[in-house]
């Protein structure tokens, strides 16, 4: 096991996963925080920074546990000397090596709480039937299994040396032979989430259960779906785990290599993690509002389909301009939208959640135009022109929509039209930025996408704004995975050190040509294959 630091007493309670997670994510803010506050602009200081406030933290309130220790504080390389021959990017490098071991023993720590505490619970075993359980905790003892072999060779690793050769090599292999385990399990996350939140509602006596043992002091009061969510959590800190060592890798090195094929693979993992989440959702996505639609006279189309998916839903109005002899009045009817990847719906709302279609059209035969705010007189903004060139009836269908503010507007107009043109100019509302030209912002306080045109943001992500809306929303590309979407700016603070900002999109750049060498590499066997 890992060799704990002097200075702490190995009573002290090891932290868990979650609290591991907390104290990285502080750590990557207070990281842009320093870079963009202080007038120095070298990363070596502020890297030494944190480091020194992290140690002091640890001497002084001795409160910080052994799985967010050091490399350069264990015992046994403290009295090796090795530090006076190793530069600055070498001991992080190192540091960047051990915090792949420490995290993912706290990791394990976490799977451990959740199978002994929870899943093997006699008290909450008593609640559910067997076929929930096996919904809730998935494939987890798997997912342990596969966690404790990583983590031994990790160990192994440590043990040949005081300097830390390669941990890259081990995430490679593991990758290949292993990893795939968190597919599965994210496979079933949505029906996981599903099956305790129902359970929590509908059953008192698991509620109750799960209360109590959320309370023992090993879970440390942390809830419960905080341990369900481990797995993916872990697969995609491993992703930046590599990038870290990938960045503070030399050029050319050996280290580099292996540090971009084990990102490649597990790149590739992550997108079938995603892929997997994203499949499932749709496809309930789309019973749920195939439930909802009721066609009535018109000619019913069938709406769920493995290849259709939901882009974007709200509410609009349709406003229809009549005229009189005493001027002209707007009649505005609410309208309720649903546009596809391949349809688009106009419904207007029925009593409760139910939804009546009252036209329809293929997404390539939808049109907006833009319209004058003069020209449709005072009161009446906000608008667009929707054209459906041949609806359900055979016949262009023409609409003036309204939607409640200038950004829903521009989203619904960008939506309609995505994959066609860019409508939309530069106003005195809006500012769109050029790709070379676009501010940067980092994620403080997470935010969860509730519509398909939005990006779910997690504390300390980096995005790159592509669009600020008067109306307080920003569309921006993810600079870790390249997410598009739209998100609350006040969850977000800008970054105004360009030193930063070019570092940031320097470290991208990096990754990008990492991963499209691992890419080249991958293919090369196969066009190689087929030569013969």
């Amino acid at each position: 096991l890992v060799t704990l630091p002097c200075f702490l007493p190995p009573s002290l309670p090891e932290p868990l996963y979650q609290t591991y997670r907390e104290t990285v994510i502080n750590k990557a803010i207070k990281r842009q925080t320093l870079m963009r506050d202080s007038s120095r602009t070298s990363e070596d200081d502020v890297y030494e920074s944190i480091e020194d406030s992290d140690r002091t933290s640890l001497l002084g309130q001795r409160t910080q546990a052994p799985g967010n220790s050091l490399w350069q504080d264990l015992c046994t390389v403290r009295q090796s000397g090795i530090l006076n021959e190793l530069s600055q990017r070498e001991r992080r490098l190192q540091e960047s090596f051990f915090e792949v071991l420490t995290s993912e023993a706290s990791y394990l720590r976490s799977l451990n709480v959740l199978i002994e505490q929870f899943m093997n619970s006699k008290d909450l075993n008593e609640t559910i039937i067997f076929r929930d359980k096996k919904t809730l905790f998935s494939c987890i003892i798997r997912v342990k299994e596969v966690s404790e072999s990583f983590l031994k060779d990790l160990e192994d690793r440590m043990d040949e040396s005081i300097k830390i050769n390669d941990v890259c090599d081990i995430i490679y292999s593991h990758a290949q032979q292993n990893f795939l385990v968190y597919v599965d399990y994210v496979r079933n996350q949505l029906y996981q989430e599903q099956k305790y939140s129902q359970l929590m509602v509908e059953n008192a006596q698991f509620a109750a259960a799960i209360v109590r043992l959320q309370e023992l002091p090993r879970c440390q009061r942390l809830p419960f779906m905080s341990f369900l969510l481990l797995p993916f959590q872990r697969i995609t800190r491993i992703k930046m785990l590599l990038e870290n060592i990938l960045q503070r890798s030399e050029v050319g090195s050996a280290n580099e290599k292996t540090a971009s094929q084990a990102l490649g693979l597990v790149s590739k993992i992550i997108e079938e993690c995603n892929r997997e989440v994203g499949i499932m959702k749709q496809v309930e996505e789309m019973i749920h509002i195939g439930k909802k639609l009721e066609f009535d006279k018109l000619k019913a189309i069938p709406i769920i389909s493995q290849q259709r998916h939901l882009e974007k839903q709200g509410e609009v109005s349709e406003i229809v301009i009549r005229g009189n002899r005493f001027g002209m009045k707007p009649k505005v009817t609410p309208l309720f939208l649903f546009l596809f990847n391949d349809l688009l719906l106009v419904t207007s709302r029925k009593s409760g959640d139910r939804y009546q279609v009252v036209d329809y059209a293929h997404r390539a035969l939808v049109e907006v135009q833009e319209c004058s705010a003069n020209s449709l007189g005072a009161g009446v903004g906000n608008c667009f022109e929707l054209i459906l060139l041949e609806n359900h009836q055979g016949k262009q269908s023409d609409r003036l929509v309204k939607t409640p503010t200038e950004s829903d507007r521009h989203r619904w107009m960008d939506a309609l039209m995505s994959g066609k043109q860019n409508l939309l100019e530069d106003s005195d509302d809006d500012k769109i930025y050029e790709r070379w030209d676009c501010p940067q912002v980092q994620c403080l306080i997470p935010y969860t996408a509730q519509q398909a045109d939005e990006l779910s943001l997690d504390p300390a992500d980096i995005i790159n704004i592509t669009r600020k809306s008067s109306g307080g929303w920003y569309e921006g590309c993810k600079l870790s995975s390249g997410q598009r979407g739209w998100f609350p700016s006040q969850n977000v603070r800008e970054i105004t050190n360009e030193h930063v900002r070019r570092r940031n999109l320097r470290d991208r750049y990096r990754l990008l040509q990492a991963a499209e060498q691992q890419a080249r590499d991958s293919d090369a066997p196969k066009k190689a294959n087929l030569s013969f």
